[in-house]
């Protein structure tokens, strides 16, 4: 059977906590044992006092009876009373149910007993936190039916609130953050959920932290992660891609094309009528560097007709023998 694999920034954080309860825990202990020296000294020093200075034996017995119970209630008492807690974390603290403040980080104390009767009703991690949210089979604008995945990134930013104004601040948002997610894909059209997902992490975060907010948790940012799309759209999807890539690449070639045409339009208006002869005597003369054909040209002269019908004349002739 194999063993389940325990991430190791979960094994970071559990021995980080055992190791702050560790502090804890010795720091109450030296309280403990020195108080209860302290108490058992005081005790058997006012029954040494009782029986040899004053000479009342008969106090000795209810002093080491009261002493004792002190040295064993007293340490406990007062030592349960200290706490301490990361630079990370925050605790609320309540005076008979009613909020007083938030105290930490570091050491502090609570205490409740009269007069103080304080009590502690949280403790709260103002750390960035991380939560996948998924919203399953959900149908987009244009009613095709897509599935979501999502990573919200948030903190508590007032430890108050958290704690006394929701019940579990994270189921809520956890919900919050799912609800938002499923009415932001209905608004949108799944071109726009594809090809968008900065803007659609942007509305988001703006929708997740305007709720989160009245539970004292600020969202930081919101990362789309996956979009699950049917198989068959996904294969019609592609046929509309390709297509409109060949549009565009046959847009881009006539785009070329006007402009080739543009520059030869440019080039014939800075031509005077001497460039454009000295330019067809070279055509013609790359023409003439072929072999086993013959060609006429028409139109070599065009300010003497007479040379043109002449040269054309004598051009039909040589094919008529």
């Amino acid at each position: 059977m194999a063993t389940p694999q325990v991430p190791a920034s979960q094994v970071y954080l559990d021995a980080s906590a055992r190791s702050l309860n560790n502090v804890q825990r010795v720091q109450r202990s030296l309280i403990w044992f020195t108080l209860f020296f302290f108490t058992g000294f005081i005790t058997i020093a006012v029954a040494l006092v009782a029986v040899f200075v004053a000479e009342l034996p008969a106090l000795a017995a209810p002093i080491l009876f009261i002493g004792g119970m002190a040295a064993l209630i007293l340490p406990g008492t007062v030592s349960n009373c200290l706490y301490i807690v990361s630079e990370y974390e925050r605790v609320i603290v309540l005076k008979l149910g009613k909020f007083t403040g938030v105290k930490g980080p570091g050491r502090f104390w609570v205490i409740p007993y009269p007069p103080f009767n304080e009590s502690v009703a949280a403790q709260i991690d103002l750390r960035i936190q991380t939560r996948v949210i998924t919203a399953a089979e959900t149908l987009t604008d244009d009613n095709v039916p897509v599935g979501c995945e999502a990573v919200i990134f948030w903190r508590v930013e007032n430890p108050q609130i958290a704690a006394l104004s929701v019940a579990n601040y994270r189921e809520a948002v956890f919900q919050a953050a799912n609800s938002a997610l499923k009415d932001t894909i209905g608004m949108l059209e799944l071109s726009e959920l594809l090809g968008s997902r900065d803007k659609v992490s942007g509305r988001l975060k703006e929708i997740i932290d305007s709720a989160a907010s009245s539970f004292g948790v600020d969202v930081t940012s919101v990362e789309i992660t996956d979009v699950r799309v049917p198989t068959d759209l996904i294969q019609e999807l592609s046929v509309l891609a390709q297509s409109r890539r060949s549009a565009q690449a046959k847009i881009a070639e006539a785009d070329a094309e006007k402009a080739i045409a543009e520059k030869f339009n440019e080039a014939a208006a800075a031509m005077s009528d001497r460039a454009m002869e000295i330019y067809r005597l070279s055509v013609l003369e790359r023409i003439g560097r072929e072999e086993g054909s013959q060609i006429v040209i028409y139109g070599l002269n065009a300010a003497n007709p007479t040379l043109e019908q002449t040269v054309a004349a004598t051009s039909a002739a040589a094919l008529l023998k």
